[in-house]
């Protein structure tokens, strides 16, 4: 029977893992309309905000959409940590990247920043997946320009003679992409306030020229994938998958890899953190049964 046992257990270990290399789009080839059109969200809270990021590669989609949930207050760079999975900093004059002590949603997005004495800028946005690289670094052919809509602050003009007088941005949030008319931001995302409808995107100005930021694509979350199974006893298996915060699962099995209905087991959760651990039943009876972890929209 132990050797039945081990020989069950071993089958299913090989079905699980061709079974999970499955992946889901990097992004939706519509683009968007609305905040419901935003299929990765971060964060939580009353109040939604859209980052759109740009990087005039060549690449298509050209620009991509995240959205962010918060509530109280917000400024721009809280948004773009809370959906980069890295962060690393320097020192305006220092050569060496220090990583940042926050981790954001996306593990597939990679920031740089810049520490001023007036703030922080971006240097490098880097968004990976497998064989797909989009990166572009502020400065070396090009800098970020920083766009946004939404939202109400002052900031300083000033006359071909250095006199400076305050005026005021003020606009209110919206839903709808369409009612967005993108304003080249006068002050850095650690200094733009938030508020409800607030869309902010950060486009590449290849070769220092600008160019006007084009309708996004949303985002797909990372495909869940295996990172570890193990045989616990011979009645029990441990599965752990990589899990995207925030996002809702469902884990389900099947005796029939063709099936077209699988058997939910147990309740669908949303993940608290980047790994999410099953143990699961071995019986027996059942000479093959396959397991897979499902996003839920």
């Amino acid at each position: 029977m132990q050797s039945v046992l081990k020989r069950v257990a071993r089958e299913r270990l090989c079905l699980i893992l061709l079974l999970l290399v499955i992946h889901n789009p990097i992004y939706l080839r519509a683009s968007v309309l609305t905040f419901d059109s935003i299929q990765f969200w971060t964060g939580a809270g009353t109040n939604r905000a859209a980052l759109v990021i740009q990087w005039n590669d060549g690449a298509s989609p050209v620009s991509l959409l995240w959205g962010y949930r918060w509530s109280g207050e917000a400024r721009g760079i809280d948004m773009l940590k809370a959906i980069a999975g890295s962060t690393v900093s320097r020192d305006d004059g220092q050569s060496t990247f220090l990583p940042d002590t926050s981790t954001g949603a996306d593990p597939r997005l990679a920031l740089s920043l810049i520490n001023y004495s007036f703030g922080k800028a971006v240097e490098a946005l880097v968004f990976t997946e497998r064989e797909v690289v989009r990166t572009q670094n502020d400065w070396s052919t090009g800098f970020w320009e920083y766009n946004i809509y939404g939202g109400t602050f002052d900031y300083e003009l000033y006359d071909a003679e250095g006199n400076s007088v305050v005026a005021t941005y003020s606009r209110t949030g919206t839903d709808t992409y369409s009612m967005v008319n993108w304003f080249s931001s006068p002050i850095g995302a650690s200094d733009r306030p938030l508020v409800d409808g607030s869309w902010d995107a950060f486009s590449f100005a290849l070769n220092f020229l600008s160019t006007p930021v084009e309708q996004p694509s949303p985002v797909q979350p990372p495909s869940p994938t295996t990172k570890s199974i193990q045989i616990t006893s011979p009645s029990e298996l441990k599965i752990t998958f990589t899990t995207t915060q925030n996002i809702k699962y469902q884990l389900e099995s099947t005796t029939d890899l063709l099936a077209i209905d699988w058997i939910q087991l147990g309740s669908s959760f949303r993940a608290i953190g980047t790994e999410s651990t099953f143990f699961l039943p071995i019986d027996p009876l059942i000479p093959k049964q396959f397991f897979r972890l499902r996003e839920i929209p």
